[in-house]
């Protein structure tokens, strides 16, 4: 038995029941018209569900489980850095630069981080930007930033 995961299993199966019950305090609503508790109830029933899985895949794992040290053994200090640093960079441009440019900025430099030419990071960048704008923007109708572009 893995005895981290198994604890960490827990810690989150009990973290997702004080949510839904909150949830279900707060209402649900209907399907049609859903209440401000909704969301938070099925997000914590998925979270719920994952824990479950943890939990059950910790019982029965064989072997001898890994010390904290050998966890953080090959991590790329350097690209959790830059994740960072571009999510900071992210949340204090988005109102001056809008969410079109922001966004794009954001995605782009995250796929530049990978193995890939930087011409495709530009073009993943533009078309996560144009899908996420439809999305928000267009179909659910959010008011996003328009920034110094105006879009």
């Amino acid at each position: 038995m893995d005895r981290r995961h198994f604890i960490g299993g827990l810690f989150w199966l009990a973290f997702s029941i004080f949510v839904g019950v909150h949830a279900v305090e707060l209402g649900l609503g209907t399907i049609i018209k859903p209440g401000p508790g909704s969301i938070f109830f099925w997000s914590s029933v998925g979270l719920g569900a994952l824990s479950v899985i943890l939990i059950i895949k910790s019982v029965f794992r064989k072997g001898e489980a890994t010390r904290l040290r050998d966890i953080w053994k090959g991590l790329k200090w350097r690209y959790a850095f830059l994740v960072i640093g571009l999510l900071v960079f992210y949340g204090l441009v988005l109102d001056k630069l809008g969410f079109v440019l922001s966004t794009f900025l954001l995605m782009s430099g995250l796929f530049a981080m990978g193995k890939v030419r930087f011409w495709v990071s530009i073009v993943s960048g533009l078309v996560v930007t144009i899908v996420s704008l439809v999305l928000f923007r267009y179909l659910l109708e959010v008011q996003l930033p328009r920034g110094i572009m105006g879009l």
